[in-house]
C-alpha cells in the first residue's frame, strides 16, 4: 500500500480542487438558471449534479483509503467536513425532486453555496500548512 499512497494523496488534492471549481461554476449556472432565467433544472444540469455528486463520493472514498493506510489530516475535524461535502448535495437533490412549486433551483444554490464552503473549509483542515 505504501507504494500507492503518493498517488492517493495527489489524487485526493487534485480532485478536491477541482471539485471547488466546479462546484462555483455549477453554483454560478444555478443562479443563472434560478434567478437571471427563472427556469427550471434541465436535464442536462441534474447529471452534471449527480457526476459533481459521484465525484464527490469518489473523493471521500479515496481519503479513507488513505486514513487507512496511516495517513491522518493535520486536523481530524477534516473527516468531519468530508462527510458533509459528500452529503451537501443529495439533500439538496432530494429537495428539488420533491418540491411541488417549481421553479426550485433554489436548492441547488444554495447545495452548490453550501458545498464549496465545505469543501474551502476541508482544504484548510485536511493539511499542515
Amino acid at each position: 500500500m505504501e507504494q500507492w499512497y503518493p498517488l492517493f494523496r495527489d489524487a485526493h488534492y487534485w480532485i478536491s480542487r477541482g471539485s471547488l471549481a466546479v462546484g462555483l461554476v455549477m453554483f454560478a449556472l444555478a443562479i443563472y438558471i434560478g434567478l437571471i432565467r427563472h427556469g427550471d433544472a434541465t436535464p442536462s444540469f441534474r447529471r452534471g449534479v449527480y457526476i459533481v455528486t459521484g465525484v464527490m463520493v469518489l473523493e471521500s472514498l479515496i481519503g479513507g483509503v488513505m486514513y487507512l493506510a496511516g495517513g491522518r489530516p493535520h486536523d481530524q475535524v477534516h473527516l468531519i467536513y468530508g462527510a458533509g461535502a459528500v452529503l451537501a448535495l443529495p439533500f439538496f437533490i432530494f429537495v428539488e425532486r420533491t418540491a411541488t412549486k417549481r421553479p426550485a433551483m433554489g436548492s441547488y444554490i444554495w447545495g452548490f453555496g453550501l458545498m464549496a464552503a465545505i469543501i474551502v473549509r476541508s482544504i484548510m483542515t485536511g493539511a499542515a500548512a
